[in-house]
């Protein structure tokens, strides 16, 4: 099969013919339709995240969306021919500590696509079946390839919320998890307020249920929010120190920030200042699996698709160097 492989960290990927992945008993080979490009595969491909147990050669990509090829005996009920995601969890020990609280995201022994395993880049993958997702016949196979990760990133905290009809809930950062946060905020009834810098994508992020926006180069995050009487939720999505600096104070009585980005930064804050309030700031990391069957229903019932631009996976480098320079808008997505 064709394949992207990270041969070395911080080199480019190389298009490789490579053996298809052969599946177990217990689970799936599946024909790739689609694959999303993520920021983290940057980290991964660079090195950068080698604590998570990566090595090369590995193939990169964990939003993949695809066909079933082969099931095996032991796999769960699925068949040749369905509709299914891989997302970055391909494996949760089931007995620790996280997954017994029902964290299993946070399992100490999970596998992840692309990153310990093979991941999407490629015209096949291969995952067990207890991990895999079905996709919900609404949804186009290779628009809906973000939600495997984007999409679930930013779900879950929001499901975690509670009711947020009515509520004030801010988007920091409007780009691949931002974009998709603003629409499913709108969509549980929120009154959603998208904070970003570039004034040139106001009428687009509106377009997507923005119901304020605040371009924060020319703007104090703080007043705006303050106006309105603070966020109720502010999700992070965008890996700036600078801008978590500011979204703190913008939060309302018994408002919670919840860090969606990888923020690598030293960030400063006053602990005193979020006594008054009750203010709560915390992280979040993709969602379990629970949290992506049900993101993706949401998606279905609500007609929420992220906003891609497709490449064929040959462009795979020119992705990559793109997506580092900050050239594409929301997500890009690779088609075999």
């Amino acid at each position: 099969m064709k394949a992207a492989v990270c041969e070395s960290f911080g080199k480019p990927l190389v298009l490789s013919e490579v053996p298809a992945p052969s599946p177990g008993p217990a689970e799936l080979l599946i024909r790739v339709s689609a694959c999303g490009v993520c920021h983290s595969d940057l980290h991964l491909i660079d090195g950068e995240w080698r604590q998570w147990g990566t090595r090369p050669p590995f193939i990169p990509g964990h939003e993949v969306t695809g066909v079933v090829e082969e099931a095996g005996p032991e796999a769960g009920g699925f068949a040749p021919g369905d509709r299914v995601g891989v997302p970055w969890m391909q494996f949760a020990c089931g007995e620790c500590a996280p997954c017994l609280a029902g964290a299993e995201m946070l399992c100490a022994a999970q596998r992840g696509t692309g990153v310990t395993v093979d991941g999407g880049y490629a015209e096949f993958v291969k995952a067990p079946a207890a991990f895999v997702h079905r996709i919900p016949e609404p949804l186009d196979l290779v628009d809906s390839a973000p939600l495997l990760c984007a999409g679930v990133t930013v779900f879950a905290p929001l499901r975690r919320a509670g009711d947020i009809a009515g509520k004030t809930v801010a988007v920091a950062g409007i780009g691949g998890l931002g974009h998709l946060a603003v629409r499913m905020a709108s969509a549980m009834g929120a009154r959603v307020v998208a904070i970003l810098e570039e004034e040139e994508r106001g009428d687009l992020v509106r377009g997507l249920g923005a119901r304020e926006i605040i371009f924060s180069r020319t703007e104090k995050i703080r007043k705006r929010l303050s106006v309105m009487g603070g966020a109720d939720l502010i999700l992070l999505t965008a890996a700036s120190a600078s801008l978590f600096e500011q979204c703190v104070p913008g939060l309302g009585v018994n408002g919670t920030l919840v860090v969606l980005a990888t923020v690598a930064e030293s960030a400063t804050i006053v602990p005193a200042s979020l006594l008054q309030g009750g203010k709560t700031i915390r992280g979040s990391v993709t969602g379990t699996r629970d949290d992506m069957d049900a993101m993706l229903r949401f998606a279905a019932e609500h007609g929420i698709a992220p906003v891609v631009e497709r490449h064929p996976l040959g462009s795979v480098n020119e992705v990559v160097q793109r997506l580092r320079a900050g050239k594409v808008v929301f997500r890009a997505v690779l088609v075999p």
